[in-house]
This record gives C-alpha cells, structure tokens and sequence, in this order.
C-alpha cells in the first residue's frame, strides 16, 4: 500500500464527505498548508486510491422509487456468456450496480425503477429475455443504506476493532 499515514486518511475521509469544498478550506480542515493539500490529493488520485468524484441522485425525484436485486443464472457458464452478459446490463439505463458473484448465482444487479409493472416488465422483456440467462430472481429493496466514508482498516493484530467481541 502506498504512503497512506493519517492525513491521508482524514483527507480521503474528507474528500468522501464532501468532495466540492475547496483546496483551501480541506487544508484548513486538516490544518495542512494548501500547497500540501493540494500535492496530497494529486497523488492519491496518481496512486489509484481517489478514483473520481460523483454526484448522489435522489432516485425518487426522478421517479425511480422501487429498487429491486436481481439474483441472474447464466448458462452455459463460460467467460464469453458472462463478459457478453456483463456488457450487456451495463448498457441498461435501470441498471445502478452490477456484482459478479461466486455461489449459485453469477449476478446480483441492483436496479431501481418506476413500479411493480415496470419491474415485471424489465425482467421478463430485458433481463429473461438475453440468450444465455437461464434463470432470474427479483427481491424488492425496502432500503438501501451504504456506510460512509470509506475508512482505512487497521491492522487486527495490533487493535481490536469496533463492534467485535474482545
């Protein structure tokens, strides 16, 4: 792992809760020099560990209130069918994530639509319909909730995690 000490921490930490913010006040915030800051931010975007900034979407307001996991088989279990498949779903404007999974699914895709009946109708017009997709499950989401920021694990030799029995 690169040079990732506690300022690099706190400013990814930062960074996650608030990536507009300018280069001067994050520097305030960590109490860093700006020129620090701003060399520090350069590199953790050089080493791959900042991969981009995004904007969160109310999915309700653009009425997309009913989210949905669905569990896909695919067959017959080949790179091809998988990476075609992958391509595939990407491509899908109601597709929000995709995980490639071990177990007895290949997918799980979380998805976010209208309603019930354009559910229904995604699954059975888009996703049932592809060639190598030999089986779909849909379970409804009644929240989806994502812990953040994202935080450095520490070493479970040396510290005990929260939330873990001693």
């Amino acid at each position: 792992m690169p040079n990732f000490d506690e300022i690099n921490e706190r400013l990814t930490v930062e960074l996650q809760k608030n990536a507009r913010r300018s280069n001067r006040e994050l520097a305030r915030t960590l109490g860093i020099a700006d020129s620090t800051c701003l060399e520090r931010v350069r590199s953790l975007q050089d080493e791959g560990i900042i991969t981009g900034y995004h904007a969160e979407v109310n999915l309700d307001s653009l009425d997309r209130g009913l989210r949905a996991i669905l569990a896909v088989r695919i067959h017959p279990k080949s790179r091809d069918a998988v990476e075609s498949f992958r391509q595939f779903v990407l491509g899908l404007p109601e597709v929000l994530d995709v995980f490639v999974v071990t177990g007895s699914d290949d997918f799980q895709i979380l998805v976010a639509v209208k309603d019930p009946q354009r559910l229904e109708d995604f699954v059975l017009d888009r996703i049932a319909q592809y060639p190598a997709v030999a089986d779909v499950r849909a379970s409804l989401v009644y929240e989806h909730l994502r812990r953040r920021p994202v935080q450095l694990l520490k070493d479970s030799k040396n510290r005990r995690s929260p939330g873990y029995p001693a």
